[in-house]
């Protein structure tokens, strides 16, 4: 068994945990963390600590694409001893669901590495926008949109930040 950090902490990340975790094994992307699998002594102080209650075991039934996450993105992110500084709007997004589709997966302040849109330009949502695509290979549910409307408007990207679509700040690449 080891502990891992799950969706809960996307645009939170709080870091109450890091500053108890006793063989640093934490690792952070731009608005998540993770937990190392094969660094993590499964000691549990981390799980209490949590603020946004992300930090779970990985024995919990539906957690392994979370396991996954936690383990490509410790191999490629900057490892984490101390708490740094939590975003400003941490606690108006502790606890919203659907937060999957915002995690940044980039090694700095990059954008997601969406892929596969489901939804062209203009088309309404089906079924409330329980659509998915791929954020680097692990289906998430597609965003909804916050202007009250049921449809999903791509824009184009500029040229310097590379082909495809942009949709609520996410990469869709085309």
């Amino acid at each position: 068994m080891t502990y891992i950090v799950t969706e809960n902490c996307i645009k939170c990340k709080f870091q109450d945990c890091v500053a108890v975790c006793p063989v640093d094994c934490f690792y952070e992307g731009e608005n998540f963390l993770v937990i190392h699998p094969e660094e993590c002594i499964d000691c549990g102080v981390c799980e209490p600590e949590c603020p946004a209650d992300a930090i779970k075991p990985d024995t919990e039934p539906g957690l392994e694409a979370w396991l996954e996450i936690n383990t490509k993105y410790a191999e490629l992110w900057p490892k984490i001893t101390e708490a740094g500084t939590v975003p400003p709007d941490a606690d108006d997004w502790n606890g919203k669901p659907g937060k999957a589709a915002l995690l940044a997966t980039g090694n700095g302040p990059l954008e997601p590495h969406a892929q596969k849109p489901v939804y062209p330009a203009g088309a309404p949502l089906e079924d409330g926008g329980a659509g998915v695509y791929e954020v680097d290979g692990t289906k998430v549910p597609f965003p909804k949109p916050t202007d009250g409307t049921d449809t999903v408007n791509l824009a184009p990207r500029k040229p310097e930040r590379g082909s495809g679509y942009e949709i609520d700040g996410l990469r869709i690449d085309s």
